[in-house]
């Protein structure tokens, strides 16, 4: 299936694992200095929520470059790219998103019929699909997961999951706004 060296797939692990570290450290480091709850650059939200924006925008147009670098037949480029954008979107959920979702509470079922309520509630389900599914492509591409494990229908899965990534990009926009606007 992917029929590539070894080496593009330690540079394509090697490539995520920089990034998702620059992305982690930059988060810890506005939290140990304080800032991540100072006012944010757009004006509403938090210097860490608008750090988020700025960086999942780039992780989609990241993304999206990538596909067109399968479509262009540059395979080895693709899944580095694919591999370390992938990563740094885990670093973010991890760091950033997950602690955001811990302080949401809906009190009843009803309340989903607010529409700011619904809209955290499917971000965060489509963002956990999406997630679950960028990582199993990352794992299937350089070869970590087993073979017995492979999807056969990847090409498919990949457009669906970067779909899904701006999905959740424009619903966390939308969030953005319910939450500080």
């Amino acid at each position: 299936m992917f029929m590539l060296g070894g080496g593009v797939k330690k540079t394509a692990l090697f490539a995520g694992l920089v990034l998702a570290a620059a992305a982690a450290a930059l988060v810890l480091a506005l939290r140990a200095a304080g800032k991540a709850d100072a006012p944010g650059f757009f004006g509403a939200g938090t210097l860490l929520a608008d750090v988020n924006i700025v960086l999942e925008l780039l992780l989609v147009g990241g993304l999206t470059f990538g596909m067109m670098l399968a479509k262009s037949g540059n395979i080895a480029a693709h899944r580095v790219n694919q591999s370390a954008w992938v990563m740094v979107n885990a670093a973010l959920v991890a760091l950033i998103m997950i602690p955001s979702i811990r302080t949401f509470k809906l009190a009843h079922l009803s309340d989903l019929g607010n529409s700011g309520n619904l809209i955290v509630v499917v971000h965060a389900a489509i963002g956990a699909a999406t997630l679950i599914a960028g990582l199993w492509l990352v794992l299937q591409m350089n070869d970590i997961l087993p073979a017995r494990w492979h999807i056969r229908g990847w090409k498919t899965l990949m457009r669906a999951t970067l779909a899904g990534y701006w999905a959740i990009a424009l619903l966390g926009i939308a969030t953005y706004r319910v939450w500080y606007a």
